[in-house]
């Protein structure tokens, strides 16, 4: 850990126009609190950082106590100085940080950490002047994890007729289970931020083999006594496939999105799951009689 020094008078500034220069995080990107005030300078018996109201937005729930001493670069006389660090965001879903550009900023444990060196005041580490506790925590890479480990298998294709003795000119119904047609979901965490995804299918693409594309959603299943026009997935093929067979596949959009338990929420890129069979399709053969 590198500590830059800040001389007494910039540790001043420092403490006094925290919030206007705006922090960073450790990955170099600036953040800043919401609705905060120069935190209390020595002698000033406020706790904190308060709102124009004189409300503490941000209660240092632990005392600094010293941590490993820290040598501060280009002054020998701060050798084995004490350094510690205080908390100045204890909790960041209710008093907010933001980058830049917008977004809110969530570390691991939700607390965000300023330095400070003994005799010397706050010192930015490796340039950054507070730091995220357990590390910068981006809530939809936790939903991107979630994604990665849902088990959602092959769809179960079904037809009717039963595949493997389709007719020609005879309409095929096609659809996928009910049993897999269903919303799947799964839950991750990094620190203290949780995310869990809902993977729900949405559209099947089915190429017949013949050239011919059906796109619907999960279909129906054929019951006797079904009129023909009950379903919105079928097709009627119009030549035999020969002893090779067609290769029947359904292709099937998942749409994702993810909740967490910091009240973001979002949507992923979306999915797909393939299924495969190869069908036969053949000819009734009639013979005429007077």
């Amino acid at each position: 850990m590198r500590a830059r020094r800040l001389t007494t008078r910039s540790a001043l500034l420092f403490v006094a126009v925290f919030v206007a220069v705006v922090p960073m995080l450790m990955s170099g990107s600036p953040v800043f609190a919401e609705d905060r005030q120069p935190p209390a300078l020595p002698g000033d018996d406020s706790d904190g950082y308060v709102d124009p109201d004189g409300d503490p937005t941000v209660v240092v729930t632990e005392d600094g106590t010293p941590d490993t001493p820290v040598t501060v670069p280009g002054d020998p006389d701060d050798d084995g100085r004490q350094c510690w660090w205080e908390v100045v965001i204890a909790d960041d879903t209710v008093t907010k940080a933001y980058g830049l550009g917008g977004a809110r900023r969530y570390s691991a444990t939700g607390r965000w950490l300023m330095n400070v060196c003994e005799g010397i005041g706050p010192v930015a580490i490796d340039g950054v002047p507070i730091v995220p506790e357990g590390g910068r925590v981006i809530p939809g890479d936790v939903a991107r994890e979630a994604a990665a480990s849902i088990p959602i298998p092959a769809p179960l294709m079904a037809t009717s007729p039963a595949s493997g003795r389709l007719i020609v000119q005879v309409p095929t119904w096609l659809w996928i289970d009910g049993g897999w047609w269903e919303p799947y979901s799964a839950t991750a965490s990094t620190g203290r931020v949780s995310a869990t995804v809902t993977a729900t299918p949405v559209r099947a693409v089915w190429s017949m083999g013949d050239g011919a594309t059906v796109v619907c959603a999960a279909g129906a299943a054929w019951q006797p006594g079904a009129a023909e026009g009950a379903t919105d997935c079928a097709h009627t093929y119009t030549t035999p496939s020969g002893d090779a067979g067609f290769v029947l596949t359904a292709v099937v959009e998942i749409e994702l999105a993810w909740t967490s338990n910091i009240g973001e929420s979002g949507t992923l890129d979306p999915i797909t799951r393939t299924g495969t069979q190869t069908v036969q399709v053949g000819e009734i053969q009639s013979v005429g009689t007077r």
